[in-house]
């Protein structure tokens, strides 16, 4: 797969947080942008990422930082336990 955009590493992000399912996220991935979803692995790093430095900021090939919009709404999802994510 080709590196992802910030807003789909960030919608990655979101679903397995609420949904603590990789096969459920790819599946949302997959309905949502209508390409090949990241791989099991690359999502669980998302995460893992997220969930130690509170921070989506760089990814690790590019060091290209993702919007601060993007950061908020995944914040938000964590702080309210994924109520935040109806609306994106």
């Amino acid at each position: 797969m080709k590196m992802a955009a910030p807003g789909e590493k960030s919608f990655c992000v979101l679903e397995y947080h609420t949904s603590k399912s990789v096969v459920t996220v790819q599946r949302a991935f997959r309905a949502k942008y209508t390409k090949d979803p990241p791989t099991d692995k690359t999502i669980r790093a998302w995460h893992k990422q997220f969930t130690e430095t509170g921070c989506l900021c760089k990814q690790k090939s590019s060091g290209r930082p993702l919007t601060a919009e993007d950061d908020e709404r995944v914040r938000a999802s964590f702080v309210t336990r994924g109520a935040h994510t109806k609306h994106l």
